[in-house]
């Protein structure tokens, strides 16, 4: 594919605001309206999205568009990670978080303008094992609603605060070993998440200073903190208050260790993927995604 090709945008058709036929036909005639060239392909599955992905990176397509939320993203960084093609959002999800950290527009005529003209930036993905992430990864709290309450509770705001809740009432802090960069960290922990963007699952933002462009990773732990006191810790995570709570710590590595005295339950972004040990590492510069040209 050259320069003067089609940009293409995946598009799912059972999922998203654009998935209904007037939702491309719409998307057409905004392209239309300020030159840009696109071409809808429109997937079936998860495996038809990938594969369609795998035929434009074959044939060196230089950008790639979805239109799609941050699970979409997601699955999209699986294809495109380490390859030239550049990737192009829509955002067309929830909340929208690694468009968020890369301060991508969410309507959709500006998103269309940044396909058109923007310019491709090097950014940051988190891996584990064989798998890629845009947010984060980690053990505890969060990791544990979703063995529990599946991926549902990762995005929808009702059953994501039904399963937090549910899980505080149980939930135990359980002993772990961190090692950051071969430096080791031990103790009891709540949670413990590695972040690649600075807001993860329900637009919380986690890890505040996280920067997609560092080629660090930040690492938030929660040190035992009890029942009684976890409610207080949740509302100031939403009020980007907890990085001077006592038993919050921030830490930065590129490679981080994941241990624990009983097998945890290990995500990244919304599934969960094993349990303990794991060993998650930065890709600095994996993916390259389309920016305004300002940034």
């Amino acid at each position: 594919m050259s320069q003067g090709d089609p940009i293409p945008i995946l598009m799912n058709t059972r999922a998203g605001a654009m998935h209904a036929e007037s939702g491309e036909q719409q998307l057409q005639n905004m392209a239309a309206e300020i030159g840009l060239d696109i071409q809808v392909i429109r997937t079936q599955s998860k495996e038809d999205f990938q594969s369609e992905l795998r035929k434009l990176i074959a044939a060196k397509a230089p950008k790639a568009a979805i239109a799609g939320g941050d699970g979409t993203v997601g699955l999209a960084v699986q294809e495109l990670a380490h390859t030239q093609t550049a990737l192009g959002i829509l955002s067309q999800g929830t909340f929208n978080n690694f468009a968020s950290a890369l301060r991508l527009h969410h309507n959709l005529p500006a998103a269309l303008r940044t396909l058109k003209d923007g310019t491709p930036k090097a950014v940051d993905l988190g891996k584990i094992g064989d798998r890629y992430f845009t947010e984060s990864a980690g053990v505890g709290l969060f990791a544990e609603s979703l063995a529990l309450y599946g991926r549902g509770s990762n995005k929808n705001f009702l059953r994501g605060l039904y399963a937090l809740t549910r899980l505080s009432l149980a939930f135990r802090a359980q002993d772990i070993q961190l090692i950051l960069d071969g430096e080791a960290h031990s103790g009891r922990i709540t949670l413990c998440e590695v972040c690649n963007t600075y807001r993860i699952a329900q637009a919380a933002p986690v890890a505040p200073k996280a920067d997609v462009d560092d080629g660090l990773l930040d690492i938030v732990v929660f040190r035992d903190v009890r029942r009684r006191e976890l409610p207080a810790y949740l509302r100031a995570v939403r009020a980007q208050m907890h990085l001077g709570l006592p038993k919050v710590e921030v830490l930065r590595a590129k490679e981080i260790r994941i241990e624990a005295r009983r097998p945890m339950n290990v995500h990244a972004d919304d599934q969960i993927i094993g349990v303990t040990p794991q060993t998650v590492t930065v890709q600095p510069g994996a993916l390259q995604v389309l920016v305004d040209q300002e940034l």
